[in-house]
């Protein structure tokens, strides 16, 4: 659900995955020609499959937007484990996109004059509250929109276990201390969008869902898209899929409410085709307008600095739900989406009047940067470039075996100091006080690597990753049981290993 820093390495612990031949292979529906492009479709079509056989991701959908006009609708391979294919209709999580919903929302209620974006947070939410009182009634509904409020990428991580509603979730934050200054720096965090979403249920008197889909899903004929779970269950939506040591695990996820406005819409490609054509053409879309193009231009106008992410150059920008900067050299505006089981991935480059939607449903580490090369792969197609190859990064298989390995690796350590202990190579140390310092360095030679790594786990990880460990046991579970078992490991033994020199150490007194 959120932008990665790719300069953070253990966010980037990769999972390996396995489909069985031919699920990801198959095409399942003709391109749709609306209007004459002058693109080799063909070609796209092909470098769509070549990825989803390497990646082995078993269901992909393709949307391809030119002119403010729908071009281009493929889909391939595979919805769920009955073979059910996919289709230009099937729903989709699309994950972080759903951000640019909210702030499309909220921008309606602008141009009515139910919201100011300079206005506090607390003139629609007066009870609203974080740590600190005073940076509490200075965060506007902009900082909100603009990931500068303060609130941290982990601290908006943090609910990812919940099923507490919005309104509950969003009052909790009163013991939620800011990690900047208000309106000083982005940070990507996913309760920003949730107290916005709350605002525009507050403001318009109906629930966030209910607003949705009353003024963004109908007027632009998204028949198949979807706020809560259930409708899009209903709706048949693809099964998403998680990689996991080597298998894969069809796998819906989960869907934390307060979420809902920061990663949980649901939508099949040719509906997010039909919001691509709205945010390149002004805000309309055949004869309806769901914003002006004024307002709609103030949603892609660059608000903040971001530096490096996933496209790699630094001059990239975070408007109101969507980043504005450079892929293969040309401007965009832009956004991915993940939900730990499904990815998904928006480019739109208005200078060439272009858009794209990619819906996958298939994540684990890995894919957050590779099914987003597959994107930018066919970009460079439309672009006339050579598409790079989407493929898992070696750091990223590297980091997630050795996080997999780790209890192993503790517990071989363990076994040498047992087999050590048992051939008494320390009892004649514990025999002679002189050589007692001796000793101790060997007990803090033994505990401090395993007692280090265990610390590390539970408070540097996290911090580095701005995943809490409850967030990874949901996103990620392989990985967070791994953690969790290094981290027992390691304490454990400390402590162990510690009673036992010293009970030695009593003997020989």
């Amino acid at each position: 659900m959120k932008i990665i820093n790719y300069s953070q390495p253990l966010l980037l612990l990769a999972s390996l995955l396995f489909v069985p031949p031919g699920e990801s292979g198959q095409t399942n529906t003709a391109p749709t020609e609306l209007t004459p492009a002058g693109y080799n479709f063909a070609a796209i079509n092909t470098y769509i499959l070549e990825q989803m056989q390497q990646l082995h991701i078993p269901g992909v959908a393709l949307g391809i937007i030119q002119n403010d006009h729908l071009v281009h609708l493929h889909s391939f391979g595979v919805a769920d484990n009955t073979g059910r294919p996919v289709t230009a209709q099937t729903p989709f999580r699309i994950g972080s996109i759903t951000k640019s919903f909210t702030a499309l929302a909220v921008m309606q209620l602008v141009e009515t004059g139910k919201i100011d974006l300079d206005a506090p947070v607390q003139h629609y939410l007066p009870w609203f509250r974080v740590a600190d009182a005073q940076a509490s009634a200075q965060i506007t509904v902009r900082h909100l929109l603009n990931q500068t409020s303060g609130i941290s990428t982990l601290a908006g991580n943090a609910y990812w276990d919940s099923q507490d509603s919005l309104e509950a979730t969003v009052r909790r934050l009163h013991s939620v201390p800011l990690s900047a200054p208000v309106g000083t720096r982005f940070q990507y965090s996913n309760i920003n969008y949730s107290i916005a979403g709350l605002i525009v249920a507050t403001v318009s008197g109906q629930s966030y869902a209910d607003y949705v889909k009353q003024h963004i899903f109908a007027p632009l004929e998204m028949r198949h898209s979807h706020i809560t779970a259930a409708s899009a269950l209903a709706d048949n939506v693809a099964v998403g899929h998680l990689y996991s040591m080597g298998r894969v695990y069809a796998d819906i996820g989960v869907a934390p409410p307060v979420y809902q406005p920061a990663g949980f819409v649901s939508a099949s490609v040719e509906d997010m085709s039909h919001y691509v054509v709205a945010q390149l053409n002004g805000g309309r879309f055949n004869d309806t307008t769901v914003l002006t193009a004024k307002t709609m231009a103030q949603l892609h106008q660059p608000g903040i600095f971001i530096g490096e992410v996933p496209t790699g150059p630094k001059d990239t920008y975070y408007g109101m739900g969507w980043v504005i900067g450079p892929i293969n050299d040309m401007p965009t505006i832009w956004h991915n989406g993940d939900t730990g089981r499904y990815h998904a991935m928006v480019i739109m480059a208005p200078p060439q009047h272009l858009g794209i939607v990619l819906l996958a449903n298939a994540s684990g580490l890995e894919h957050l940067v590779a099914i987003d090369d597959v994107a930018k792969g066919v970009f460079a197609l439309l672009i006339e470039q050579t598409p790079a190859n989407a493929s898992p990064r070696t750091l990223l298989l590297s980091s997630y075996w050795g996080i997999l390995l780790t209890p192993l690796l503790l517990l071989l350590g363990i076994a040498r100091g047992w087999q050590r202990w048992r051939r008494g190579d320390f009892i004649g140390l514990a025999q002679h006080p002189h050589s007692r310092r001796k000793q101790l360095w060997r007990i803090l030679w033994m505990v401090i690597p395993n007692l280090g790594l265990a610390m590390s786990f539970i408070f540097i990880l996290p911090q580095v990753t701005s995943l809490p460990l409850t967030a990874l046991r949901i996103l990620y579970p392989d990985l967070a049981y791994a953690l969790f078992a290094a981290i027992a490991i390691g304490i454990s033994w400390s402590l162990v290993y510690t009673a036992m020199v010293l009970r030695l150490w009593n003997r020989a007194a």
